[in-house]
């Protein structure tokens, strides 16, 4: 009993003092929190593009914004296009829906049984009707209606192309920052462990979890699509193949493999790696408590 109770308690040097090495700890630790976080802050990053795209739909735009056509050319009249009362364009008498186009000029023969020399005159065009303020004429005009949608669906396509090129200016330099980062967290917590060992401190057993949990975040993040062919799966990805993939529809496809394929590389394996980095966070801060705040 007394050397399993000697075994919890801390472990001094028989040097003087493990001061130093508690110095050499705590700055060590210093640059460990900070990679950490910028770490912490790529994945989230990458996550948060996920959600955005795929459910917010940020950066999504309707195939006739796309194009910039208008839906309709024409507007029909009211109820119209609903088929249940007959239009009133359709219903309108030539002259009303043609206002400056005379109707047919109709002349009679003339007649030589009753011997007039000269046949009547042909009677005058109609002035063209002008509408009255009660009225409305058949057909409406389809661009004082249309102006309205074209300039939303004009600032729905500005809207979308600037948010995809500010979330694309964001996530390149995140995925190289994030890498390089995770990598050197590893080195850190690695040289955080060595120094604790070489001091004989406590907190051995948390240090040494949190390096293999970083090793397994660093095999989710490594870009190994550039040593393996067949590998193109990272918690850090290319938000271009996020942007095809969601436009092929791999999300809503059918075909259940090609949708678990896309929300598991898009947003199963960021969310795995989040969760081995807070795990390794928080086994490292365990360590730390026991290797430098137990001997202060």
């Amino acid at each position: 009993m007394a050397q399993e109770q000697k075994r919890d308690q801390t472990v001094r040097l028989p040097n003087p003092s493990a001061q130093p090495f508690v110095a050499a700890l705590k700055t060590v630790r210093f640059f460990a929190v900070l990679f950490f976080w910028v770490t912490m802050v790529c994945v989230l990053a990458h996550v948060a593009a996920f959600v955005l795209t795929e459910w917010v739909g940020l950066y999504s735009v309707s195939e006739d914004t796309e194009t910039g056509q208008p839906a309709e050319e024409t507007v029909r009249a009211p109820a119209a296009w609903l088929g249940l009362v007959e239009s009133s364009a359709a219903a309108a008498e030539p002259g009303e829906l043609f206002p400056n186009v005379a109707p047919e000029q109709t002349t009679e023969k003339p007649s030589t049984e009753s011997g007039e020399a000269n046949p009547p005159a042909a009677k005058e065009p109609p002035e063209p009707k002008t509408p009255e303020s009660g009225e409305t004429e058949g057909t409406v005009v389809a661009a004082p209606a249309g102006e309205p949608d074209e300039d939303a669906r004009q600032s729905r396509r500005v809207r979308a192309r600037y948010y995809r090129g500010l979330t694309a200016n964001v996530l390149a330099p995140a995925r190289s920052v994030g890498i390089l980062a995770s990598i050197l967290l590893a080195v850190t917590v690695f040289l955080y462990l060595q120094i604790a060992l070489l001091g004989r401190l406590s907190g051995i057993r948390q240090l040494t979890r949190s390096l293999f949990l970083l090793l397994l975040f660093l095999a989710t993040v490594l870009p190994w699509g550039s040593v393996f062919e067949d590998v193109q799966a990272s918690s850090l990805y290319d938000f271009e193949q996020l942007l095809s993939a969601h436009a092929l529809g791999a999300g809503a496809s059918d075909d259940w493999p090609a949708a678990a394929m896309y929300y598991g590389r898009y947003l199963v394996f960021p969310s795995i790696s989040m969760m081995l980095l807070a795990l390794a966070g928080i086994h490292f801060a365990g360590g730390y408590s026991r290797s430098v705040l137990a001997n202060e």
